[in-house]
């Protein structure tokens, strides 16, 4: 075998065949030398990595989470709704309104099983005070009763004194006035309010076929 001048192979020194293997074989190593010391950088925080798709996922989900909107409500007028309520035959409920007030407002126990008249006698006055109640007070005057449903509790009926948005809200009275409301309030509006969330809307801001915002 000839070399590009022409003299034969056996000519190039040792040594320098010696340094060409050294450097063949040493580029592996510092190639690996260099891809460790970026790996340690990029841990470090020393130099900025681009990030990886599972990172740019993350990134976005969490933007997405942070500028979530609020929710939607259609406006309610507590008056309407109140109108709404009477209509019925009024005195003391059956079925699920009864227990559910025995529950709370009585001696009933997690079924609701328990006195029922006096029960209802101390929610009449618990809505004639409008208290207790849970959350703020807009000081409207209305007395809201709300029914709400948990993990813990399951089933549970609260007094409040602001426009319930967003929860099942059954009826409504003037604080000091819930007499009128009890002479002539139609329990099966009260039974099909709890199905309805109140000022309810869908995501684009709509009404939601169903329920009847004022």
């Amino acid at each position: 075998m000839m070399l590009p001048d022409g003299g034969p192979i056996s000519q190039v020194p040792a040594q320098h065949m010696k340094m060409e293997k050294k450097r063949g074989s040493s580029r592996p190593a510092v190639a690996a030398a260099i891809c460790a010391f970026g790996a340690c950088l990029c841990f470090t925080g020393n130099v900025i990595s681009r990030p990886s798709r599972e990172g740019q996922f993350v990134a976005r989900s969490a933007v997405k989470f942070v500028s979530r909107k609020k929710a939607k409500y259609a406006p309610v007028d507590p008056n309407q709704f109140y109108l709404d309520t009477l209509g019925g035959d009024g005195g003391p409920p059956k079925g699920l309104e009864r227990d559910l007030i025995t529950k709370c407002f009585g001696d009933g126990d997690f079924h609701g099983r328990g006195d029922h008249e006096a029960a209802f006698e101390s929610f009449k006055e618990c809505m004639q005070k409008g208290e207790p109640f849970t959350g703020p007070d807009d000081e409207s005057g209305w007395v809201w009763a709300v029914a709400d449903l948990t993990v813990e509790g399951g089933l549970n009926l609260e007094l409040r004194r602001s426009t319930p948005l967003g929860m099942r809200a059954l009826m409504v009275a003037r604080a000091g006035n819930a007499d009128e409301m009890f002479e002539s309030v139609s329990w099966r509006t009260v039974r099909r309010r709890f199905n309805e969330i109140l000022g309810h809307r869908d995501a684009d801001g709509k009404d939601v076929p169903g329920f009847e915002p004022a």
